[in-house]
C-alpha cells in the first residue's frame, strides 16, 4: 500500500463535453423528464454541465403548479431563511458519548438523559422541535423536485477522532483480472458475500422476465427481447466464481461478468476490513464515489443498495450494454473476434506537457462533426472520461478512435496508450439504449433503494446524491455521459475538507493515476508549506495492504 500526498489544488477541471453529432443524438439520451434532483447540501458543478446534461436547472412543474405551496408564503419564506431556525438533528445516546470519551480526560459524563431533560438548555444548543424540521424538509423537497428525503447533514458522518477525514473511492470496468483477490476466498466475509451474490445470480432471469423489459417501446423493448432469446445460452455458461477465479480473461472481460465480478470482489473486501480488522471504513466516511460502474458497489457499500440488488443490476447492465451495439441503428458486434470496421472500442489518452482537456476535447469535437453526414455508429467517437490531468478515455468505434487519435499524434497533443480490456464503448451515445432499459429496472417495485447512510458523489459532475431519486436518475445518466472522475477527485479536498483518499477493490489504475498528480504538482512546488492542505492517497489492493491500512487506523485510534 503506497500513500501520497496529493495537494488540494491538484487535479485540473475537465472541460464540458458536446453531445454526440450523428443524426440519432436526440434518441441517445433518456426522457429529460428524469432529470437529477439532487440534495440541497450539494456543491454546485465546477464546470458547465454537458449540453446533454439531465441535470434540473430550475423547480420542477409540480412544485410551481402548487401555488398553496408553503415556500409562496412570504413569513414562511423568512422563518426558513432564519440561520437560527436551521435543523440540528438530536444526538443519539451513542454519539453523546463518543463526544464525552472524545473531549478528553475529566471530561463530564454527558448521558441522553441529560439532554433530554433541559428543554431550555436543548433549544439553545440548536436542537428544533420535529414540526420545524419537517416544514423545512418540506420545502427542500419542493424547491428540488425530488422526493421527501432528508438531506444528509454531513457533519453527521464527521467521527471524533483524531482521524482525518476520508472518501472512499470504489473501481469499475476495466480493473478486472482472472484470480482477484483470491486470498479473501478463505475469509468468512468475504465468503458470505459470495454465497448472497450466487443466489442472486441463480435467480437473475427469473428477475430479469419479471422486469417486462421486452414490453418496453423503441429499442429499449428490442434489447430486452433479444435478452429473452438468449436466454437459454447464458443458463449453460460457467458460473461467475469459476470465471472470476480461474478465467478465461475473454470471459471474465464480459461486461456481465466483469461488472458484477468488480461489485463483488470490491465488497467482498470492504466486509473483509469492516468484519475481520474492524475497521469501519465505510460507516465512518465522509463520502463515497465509485468511478463508472463502482458507482453501484459505491450504492451498496452506502446502503442505498442491498448486495443482492447490486450484482443483479450489475449483470443486466452488462447484458444490455453489451447487445445494444447489436441494434440496426448502431451496426456492430459485441463479439471479441469481430472485424475491426465493426468493433467497439475504449482507448486512454496520455496528454502531453502543456496541453489540457479543453485542447482534446476540441479535437474530439471537430473529429465528430466530419462525420456528421454519415449514417449510423460509422466513424463515432466521443470522451468517455476525464480521469487525471494527463489522462482522457475515448470510447466509439475502431475507426474512429485510430482517426482521432492519430489527428491528437499529428498536433503533438497526445498519444494512445492502451486500448481498454472491457467489452463494449462505455459511457457515450451508443449506450443510450441501454440506459433505457436500466431506467425501467431501477424505478420497478422488484428493485429497492434507499436514502444512502453517507453521501455518494456523482461521476458526472463531482454533485453529492442524498435520495433514492437522485440516485436513479444518477445511475442511469452515466450510462451515456462522460465521467467527470478528476472533477470528483479535485472537489473531495477543496469543497468537501477530505483529507485522505482510500482506494478499494482490484487494481491500482484510478490511485495511481491520483499519485501521478501529486507527483507532478510536487515537482513544480504544488503542495503547501508543512504539508498544509496535502490529501492522501492510500490504495488498498492486496493483503499487506490491509494490513497496513489496519495499521494506520489503529495508530490514530491511539492518538
Amino acid at each position: 500500500m503506497i500513500r501520497t500526498a496529493l495537494p488540494r489544488s491538484a487535479l485540473l477541471q475537465p472541460p464540458p463535453q458536446a453531445g454526440c453529432s450523428c443524426a440519432r443524438q436526440a434518441s441517445h439520451l433518456p426522457s429529460a423528464s428524469h432529470a437529477l434532483s439532487t440534495s440541497s447540501t450539494a456543491p454546485p458543478p465546477s464546470s458547465p454541465l454537458p449540453s446533454s446534461s439531465l441535470y434540473a436547472q430550475q423547480p420542477s412543474t409540480h412544485a410551481l403548479a402548487n401555488p398553496d405551496a408553503a415556500w409562496h408564503d412570504p413569513v414562511f419564506l423568512k422563518k426558513y431563511r432564519d440561520p437560527a431556525r436551521h435543523d440540528v438533528l438530536v444526538p443519539s445516546r451513542r454519539a453523546l458519548e463518543t463526544v464525552a470519551r472524545s473531549s478528553g480526560s475529566g471530561a463530564r459524563h454527558v448521558s441522553a438523559a441529560d439532554a433530554k431533560g433541559k428543554g431550555v438548555e436543548a433549544a439553545n444548543n440548536g436542537v428544533r422541535t420535529q414540526r420545524s424540521r419537517r416544514n423545512r424538509l418540506e420545502m427542500e423537497a419542493l424547491w428540488s423536485g425530488g422526493d421527501f428525503s432528508p438531506p444528509i447533514p454531513l457533519e453527521s458522518y464527521r467521527a471524533q477522532t483524531t482521524r482525518p477525514r476520508h472518501a472512499l473511492l470504489f473501481p469499475g470496468s476495466g480493473s478486472q483480472y482472472v484470480g482477484m483477490h483470491h486470498y479473501l476466498r478463505e475469509k468468512q466475509p468475504a465468503s458470505d458475500v459470495w454465497d448472497e451474490a450466487e443466489g442472486a445470480l441463480a435467480g437473475f432471469e427469473e428477475w430479469r422476465k419479471r422486469l417486462g423489459l421486452h414490453e418496453l417501446e423503441g429499442e429499449a423493448g428490442v434489447l430486452g427481447r433479444m435478452l429473452d432469446d438468449t436466454e437459454n445460452a447464458r443458463r449453460k455458461e460457467s458460473g461467475l466464481k469459476e470465471v472470476v477465479f480461474e478465467g478465461p480473461q475473454d470471459e471474465l472481460t464480459r461486461s456481465s461478468n466483469a461488472q458484477p465480478a468488480i461489485l463483488i470482489t470490491s465488497i467482498s473486501l470492504l466486509r473483509t476490513l469492516e468484519r475481520e480488522y474492524s475497521l469501519p471504513i465505510a460507516r465512518t466516511a465522509s463520502l463515497i464515489l465509485g468511478h463508472s460502474s463502482g458507482e453501484y458497489s459505491a450504492a451498496v457499500a452506502t446502503g442505498a443498495l442491498s448486495l443482492s440488488d447490486g450484482v443483479r443490476l450489475t449483470r443486466l447492465h452488462g447484458l444490455l450494454t453489451h447487445y445494444a451495439l447489436s441494434l440496426p441503428s448502431i451496426g456492430l458486434s459485441p463479439d471479441f473476434d469481430a472485424p475491426p470496421s465493426r468493433r467497439g472500442q475504449m482507448s486512454a489518452l496520455v496528454l502531453n506537457p502543456g496541453h489540457s482537456h479543453a485542447e482534446i476535447a476540441d479535437v474530439i469535437r471537430r473529429v465528430r462533426a466530419e462525420r456528421a453526414d454519415r449514417e449510423g455508429a460509422e466513424g463515432t467517437v466521443e470522451v468517455a472520461s476525464f480521469n487525471s490531468s494527463t489522462q482522457v478515455v475515448l470510447a466509439g468505434t475502431r475507426e474512429g478512435i485510430m482517426r482521432a487519435s492519430e489527428e491528437l499524434r499529428e498536433l503533438e497533443m497526445a498519444s494512445r496508450a492502451a486500448d481498454l480490456p472491457v467489452s463494449a464503448p462505455f459511457h457515450c451515445s451508443f449506450m443510450a439504449p441501454a440506459a433505457s432499459g436500466m431506467q425501467a429496472a431501477l424505478s420497478s417495485p422488484l428493485t429497492r433503494i434507499h436514502t444512502p447512510a453517507s453521501p455518494l458523489v456523482s461521476g458526472l459532475d463531482a454533485s453529492l446524491i442524498t435520495t433514492p431519486s437522485s440516485l436513479i436518475s444518477n445511475l442511469v445518466a452515466q450510462i451515456s455521459l462522460p465521467v467527470r472522475w478528476s472533477t470528483c477527485l479535485a472537489s473531495l479536498p477543496a469543497v468537501h475538507g477530505v483529507k485522505r483518499l482510500i482506494f478499494l477493490g482490484p487494481g491500482q489504475a484510478l490511485a495511481n493515476l491520483a499519485r501521478r498528480d501529486a507527483k507532478a504538482l510536487q515537482e513544480v512546488g504544488g503542495a503547501t508549506k508543512d504539508g498544509e492542505g496535502e490529501t492522501e492517497v492510500v490504495s488498498v489492493a492486496t493483503e499487506a495492504d490491509m494490513d497496513k491500512l489496519r495499521d494506520i487506523w489503529e495508530g490514530e485510534d491511539g492518538q
